[in-house]
């Protein structure tokens, strides 16, 4: 300060030479320009002067000079201060504000830049992560490194929660466990707003639910911060950290973490695309190896298929085909019938004689023992029927190789089936014309018929009779199962077969079949007979499916083919009587009497026959004889079958009436005590006598 002379009074501008000065240079550093402030402003004022930095209100009015961020405050003892002097106080202060601001904003600049540093060599170490586990554990340890927390944890959306994927800093288990609903904790706070949220006072903050305080104070935390892992449209978890000691995370903090955790979601999700490109990468690989592989199986395969061919066309049959595969492919095989019997073996002995037959259903129950678990078991078909089964069984490790060629052996043994069978079937067909042909063709073509019959070593000889049955509710199981057409149509068939294949009892020459309708063809049968055929019949229909309905006509025994057609009349005639008349499913066209005539063509033909099977041996009897059977018979009935006035009108001995109603009995099978007798015998004098017979 310069001295002042004191015999005159002193210039303010000499007392403002320090601050003047001041004001035109420029400080080295916010520290050096409150210092120079200080001491020109004491040298000024004469007097003790504080320099203050955002000391905020002046609390000393009057003596207190702050212009900006700075104020100067003197001391009472001061003397009074001039305008000029208060003036470049002012310039001083606002001098050293901006000496202040500058030496700020280089710090705030200089910590920017290490952040940004920071922040950028954290980003680049997780981007560099692709292991999704790895990159979350790097994610909470640089996150509480720069937080400079205490606890980090990254916690994922799984359904309706967060859970904790990675945690460090934790002390108990139960962190790294953690699992949050929407609204619960800080973290549930942020899953269900989607924004950062925040506690200075874990236990003791209200703005949160209270599910977690007992965990916090195990963990002895203060405070919290939890932001937002999302991507646009997706929201992918929380980033929460926790500090032990009493502290406020700041809205620095806040943005720091908000900018960390954009960059750790596309981070993850560049490690998850990585991860699920690693997948199908191996995906790829896997398909790859699997289609090579395949594509082998395939060619193998491919030469079974050919092998089996040429097997089937050399005709070798099922034992080929058996010994065939086993060969190549190493396994053994077994072929079976529908009934379960082992037709053909090839490759050793572990499979069994023999198998549980087809279920109704096509399937082969498997019972313990019957069939080894490993082995591939195929249907065979033939003719839309199911026929048996191939049995493979691994040998090695050829497991894939049998599933791949089950099919196809099922399909050589089906060829060769068929090609075995088509000879039966052709000559099956062939038959069943020769059948229709016999019973309703034209007589050149009966006379064809009976000819191709004894080529194929069908002898019909004597006593023929037609037996006319009716399937009368295929359809109506067929509804009932739900079957479809070649269902129906194969139960028809197999109905047929049954018929065509019997071994034990009477042979049925001839056997087809049209829609419902089955006609046989069978010799040598007497009533008795015939009646037990039939119920055989029956016997075997409903082994094939018991809830089918059958009725049957037959007719009469006839000595020649030739005859056949009208025998078929008669058996449909019996039939009719069959459906008509009820009873015991079977109708003999010789016991329906007057009832045939009934059902018949009404032909004069079919009368005559009736009336010859009624009175023929008796005409024959009175003309060889000079009898008078049929004139009897005639009185007898006109005496209301009175032996005693039949006897009268004929003036004979009533012994004599008796001795020839009885030689009529012999000779006609007919009982004359049974009504059913009397009317046929009546009818037949009647049309005898119309006829222009002995009456």
């Amino acid at each position: 300060m310069r001295p002042v002379d004191v015999d005159r009074p002193a210039d303010p501008r000499d007392e403002g030479d320090g601050l003047r000065s001041l004001l035109a240079s420029v400080p080295a550093s916010a520290h050096a320009a409150l210092a120079a402030v200080r001491g020109a402003a004491s040298e000024a004022l004469g007097g003790v002067v504080e320099v203050e930095v955002d000391a905020g209100s002046p609390t000393v009015p009057g003596r207190t000079m702050q212009v900006g961020r700075v104020a100067v405050t003197w001391a009472r003892e001061c003397p009074p201060v001039s305008g000029e002097l208060r003036t470049l106080l002012g310039q001083a202060c606002a001098w050293a504000t901006l000496a202040v601001d500058r030496c700020d904003a280089r710090r705030a600049t200089d910590a920017a830049a290490e952040e940004t540093a920071t922040v950028t060599e954290v980003v680049e170490q997780l981007l560099a992560l692709h292991d999704v586990d790895q990159l979350l554990l790097s994610i909470a340890t640089r996150t509480m490194a720069l937080l400079e927390a205490d606890i980090c944890g990254v916690l994922l959306v799984e359904g309706d929660e967060v859970r904790m994927r990675s945690c460090v800093g934790h002390r108990v288990i139960d962190t790294a466990r953690l699992r949050m609903r929407r609204g619960q904790g800080v973290a549930g706070l942020v899953f269900e707003t989607g924004a950062p949220a925040k506690v200075d006072r874990y236990v003791e903050d209200r703005t949160i639910s209270r599910d977690f305080v007992g965990l916090a104070e195990r963990e002895q935390t203060e405070s919290a911060l939890a932001v937002p892992l999302e991507l646009p449209g997706e929201f992918l978890g929380v980033l929460e950290v926790w500090r032990r000691r009493p502290s406020v995370f700041t809205e620095q903090d806040v943005r720091r973490m908000v900018t960390l955790a954009n960059f750790a979601t596309i981070a993850l999700r560049s490690a998850r695309e990585h991860d699920e490109q690693i997948r199908t990468n191996g995906r790829l690989g896997d398909a790859h190896a699997a289609l090579k592989h395949q594509v082998g199986v395939l060619g193998r395969t491919a030469e079974l298929q050919q092998a089996l061919l040429t097997t089937v066309l050399e005709g070798g049959g099922l034992p080929a085909i058996a010994r065939r595969v086993a060969t190549q492919v190493g396994c053994q095989v077994g072929i079976y019938d529908a009934t379960g019997t082992r037709v053909a073996v090839h490759g050793g002995g572990s499979l069994p004689e023999t198998m549980p037959p087809l279920t109704r259903a096509g399937r082969l129950p498997r019972r313990p023992g019957s069939v080894p678990p490993a082995a591939r078991l195929q249907p065979v078909h033939s003719d839309g029927d199911e026929v048996g089964w191939v049995c493979l069984l691994p040998g090695g490790d050829e497991e894939e190789m049998l599933d791949a060629v089950a099919g196809q052996v099922a399909m050589a043994c089906s060829l060769t089936l068929l090609r075995e069978r088509a000879a039966s079937r052709a000559r099956r067909e062939a038959l069943n014309e020769v059948l229709w042909d016999l019973v309703q063709g034209p007589p050149e073509h009966r006379v064809a018929a009976r000819a191709r019959a004894q080529q194929m070593g069908v002898l019909l000889g004597s006593r023929l009779r037609v037996l006319h049955g009716h399937l009368e509710n295929v359809d109506e199981i067929a509804v009932d199962r739900g079957w479809d057409t070649s269902r129906t149509d194969r139960l028809r068939r197999d109905v047929v077969r049954a018929l065509r294949d019997r071994e034990d009892g009477p042979r049925l020459a001839l056997v087809g079949l049209r829609g419902d309708l089955v006609v046989a063809v069978a010799e040598g049968l007497d009533v008795p007979a015939a009646r037990r055929l039939v119920q055989e019949i029956v016997t075997s229909i409903h082994a094939e499916d018991p809830g089918i309905r059958s009725s049957w006509g037959i007719s009469r025994p006839h000595d020649d083919a030739e005859a056949l057609p009208a025998a078929f009349n008669e058996a449909r005639t019996a039939l009719s009587a069959s459906h008509r008349l009820g009873g015991n499913q079977v109708s003999l066209y010789e016991e329906l009497g007057v009832v045939r005539l009934l059902l018949g063509s009404g032909s004069d033909p079919d009368l005559q026959t009736f009336v010859d099977d009624v009175t023929g041996p008796l005409v024959a009897y009175d003309r060889d004889n000079d009898g008078s059977l049929v004139r009897t018979l005639r009185a007898f009935f006109d005496a209301d079958c009175s032996q005693r006035v039949a006897a009268e009108k004929l003036f004979v001995h009533h012994k004599t009436l008796r001795y020839r109603l009885e030689r009529i009995k012999a000779l006609t099978g007919l009982d004359l005590a049974r009504h059913d007798d009397r009317m046929r015998a009546d009818v037949a004098l009647r049309l005898l006598q119309l006829g222009g017979g002995t009456a």
